[in-house]
């Protein structure tokens, strides 16, 4: 025991087995494995945020018919991926029994072998949504709760009449939007808001209103092209305006019109890259690392935060009506407590690698279970305790069990076709993914060509569905005000003028755009998405030096060195607001 405390008051170097890079476990996180009984990982940081992404498809799409009603379904999953799949009524719905997949532990097998199988039998869900349950109209979205009249929207919950979004939380009329949090109303390309209304091409706000191109913003209205400012009315590029000359200084820029609004944009991001910006978006709280924190405690290495404490490696996590706690090497969750390497484990307690498994306590290596208690190696159970491979125990069985399937797992690991060993305490082997690595937010963050991730054990799919060549109406052949567009447009089939796919204005989407004077869009939604997640850096943290002369500040940023932004630290950058 007394070497087991010496070992654990200090930091210990480790070699990940899948990159080789070394990489620190701290005094801090020994204490977390200990108390939630599993070893150190094996894999560095990095490694164990890319592998969850990699589990995680939210926006490549397929037309297949439900598996069992028959009915013409929008699926996550390629009709080629040999997965059994139901439309969301049918999976929600009593008419199968979860259990009845069940199998007894094979000790001669290592347990993701058996997994894997077992998951390949158990009917999966075509979009992983409430739709007609909690949600209404909501058909084409995933991942996506609580909502109404939602359209091509992925990660999120409680919005309305909203459409093309990336992590909405609570807001409505909101379209192609990505991390949007508190109530929001009427945005359009719009990067982490709170609280705004009719606001365009904008970008870190708070309380704004009637204004378009901001960045980094609280409470102003009718501002224009603006960076750093709070409580200002009639700004244009930080200077003050009359009304009028400020309505004509707007009507000037016609972004009534494609053009217009494209050059807007390009003048704009060189504006903006003048002005400085703060090392890191962290607000009320208390010792915390990463980017895009709030009212938090203690959470390090972490991006996309709010109302969390103790929380470590992980990203996307909040939930305002329950706390975060006491968790590392967690995505898209919240509300959760004692969890790790989990993937959608919201309003859970000692959820260890589970995905999409929610409201649940006691289950380890779950996969779209909710609702239950003491489970290990379970798919698709729902109010579901003391089960083991879908099988039912009771509880002296399953306590008996248990024990002697985690011995086996280190004692007969799984080890993948990189040579990495899975014992006990790791997350889901690469390439036990249900999706081709390019099917899958992995991409969005560490992106791979096909040759990278074949090579690094990562699946492929070479045949993701997408439409083209049957344009109706040239990109250079739309009219380049909305003014000018009629109804006719719904009937039309566009080109995306950067990826060539196929896409349509749909009737609710032509409406936003006619009352926010919106022109219509030249790409696809795919190419939009792609081009605001290019705004957002990385989960990776860089130590630097403050860039306002004299100061000798430093600080850990997602800023790397070679970027052209100017980065202050939270110091200067406050002396710098106007």
């Amino acid at each position: 025991m007394k070497q087991e405390t010496k070992i654990h008051s200090t930091s210990s170097v480790q070699v990940c087995q899948n990159c080789k890079q070394s990489f620190t476990i701290e005094p801090d996180d020994f204490g977390f494995y200990e108390k939630i009984k599993v070893p150190p990982p094996t894999f560095c940081p990095e490694c164990r945020r890319q592998r969850r992404w990699a589990q995680k498809n939210n926006m490549t799409l397929y037309n297949r018919k439900c598996d069992l009603c028959g009915k013409s379904s929008i699926s996550l999953f390629n009709p080629d991926s040999g997965f059994i799949v139901y439309c969301n009524k049918c999976w929600w719905s009593d008419k199968w029994d979860p259990k009845s997949y069940g199998v007894d532990y094979d000790f001669s097998k290592p347990f993701f072998t058996q997994f894997k199988k077992l998951a390949k039998k158990v009917p999966q869900m075509a979009m992983i949504n409430d739709d007609d349950i909690a949600s209404i109209n909501c058909e084409y979205t995933s991942d996506w709760w609580f909502s109404k009249n939602c359209y091509m929207c992925f990660v999120g919950w409680h919005m309305e009449n909203s459409m093309y979004n990336y992590f909405g939380l609570a807001g409505r009329e909101i379209m192609d939007c990505m991390n949007i949090r508190s109530e929001n109303e009427w945005l359009y390309e719009c990067i982490m808001m709170r609280n705004n209304f009719k606001l365009k091409y904008s970008e870190l706000c708070l309380n704004c209103m009637d204004s378009q191109f901001l960045y980094d913003c609280q409470n102003c209205i009718e501002c224009f092209m603006c960076a750093g400012l709070r409580n200002k009315k009639y700004h244009f590029k930080n200077k003050k305006y009359s009304k009028e000359d400020y309505e004509t200084i707007l009507q000037n820029y016609r972004l009534d019109t494609f053009s217009g609004a494209e050059k807007t944009k390009k003048e704009f991001e060189d504006f903006i890259l003048k002005q400085p910006r703060r090392y890191a978006l962290i607000w009320r709280t208390v010792n915390c690392t990463g980017d895009t924190i709030s009212d938090s405690k203690n959470c390090k290495n972490s991006f996309v935060i709010k109302n969390a404490e103790n929380v470590r490696y992980s990203d996307f996590v909040g939930d305002s009506s329950a706390a975060t706690k006491d968790c590392y090497d967690i995505t898209t969750t919240g509300g959760t407590q004692e969890s790790y390497e989990c993937v959608v484990g919201d309003h859970s307690q000692l959820n260890l690698f589970g995905f999409f498994t929610v409201k649940s306590q006691d289950v380890r290596y779950t996969e779209h279970c909710h609702n239950g208690k003491h489970l290990f190696g379970c798919v698709g159970l729902k109010n579901a305790n003391y089960c083991i491979l879908n099988k039912q125990y009771s509880k002296e069985e399953y306590e008996e069990l248990v024990p002697k399937i985690i011995e086996h797992m280190n004692d007969m690991p799984y080890v993948d076709t990189k040579g990495n060993v899975y014992k006990y305490g790791e997350y889901y082997p690469i390439e036990l993914s249900s999706f081709g690595y390019n099917e899958t937010s992995a991409m969005e963050n560490f992106a791979l060509t096909r040759e990278e991730a074949m090579g690094q054990g990562y699946g492929w799919q070479d045949n993701i569905q997408r439409t083209t060549s049957k344009e109706t109406l040239l990109p250079e052949n739309i009219p380049d005000s909305i003014k000018d567009i009629n109804d006719s447009i719904l009937a039309e089939v566009l080109r995306c003028n950067n990826c060539g796919r196929n896409y349509k204005i749909v009737p609710n989407e032509l409406t936003f755009y006619r009352e926010m004077k919106i022109p219509i869009p030249r790409k696809c939604f795919f190419c939009r998405h792609e081009a605001r997640l290019a705004k957002r850096n990385p989960f990776k943290l860089w130590h630097r030096k403050c860039m306002k002369e004299g100061c000798v500040n430093e600080f850990d940023t997602s800023y790397a060195p070679n970027r052209s932004e100017i980065v202050y630290c939270e110091r200067c950058y406050q002396q710098e607001v106007y």
